[in-house]
């Protein structure tokens, strides 16, 4: 049960950075393009376009980059275990070892 937990924290803490890293960057940049634009709107109306365009953003374009840089990055850091070397059975089927019966 403990590793089960351990590891669903830990696909939770992937998934958190992961969003983190898309959104972080997508608002700097948009705040920085558009921040000053953005003032001139009441604060409310403000939020609503800057959440509206950065949501559709993330989204669309930063999330998915994201994704595939960890899954890359996933690839060269990955190490494979021992379940790695095993040779492929085909059909799922092991080998049977075949004994001739003796006449003693």
């Amino acid at each position: 049960m403990y590793r089960q937990f351990n590891n669903s924290l830990m696909v939770r803490l992937k998934k958190t950075t992961r969003i983190w890293l898309a959104v972080c960057p997508t608002v700097l940049v948009f705040l920085t393009i558009f921040g000053d634009a953005l003032k001139e709107f009441p604060f409310p109306l403000g939020v609503l376009v800057s959440t509206l365009v950065v949501v559709i953003i993330v989204s669309n374009v930063t999330d998915p980059l994201v994704g595939k840089v960890f899954c890359n990055l996933g690839r060269m850091f990955h190490k494979p275990g021992p379940h790695a070397k095993a040779a492929p059975m085909i059909n799922n089927t092991a080998p049977v070892e075949r004994s001739v019966p003796s006449d003693n």
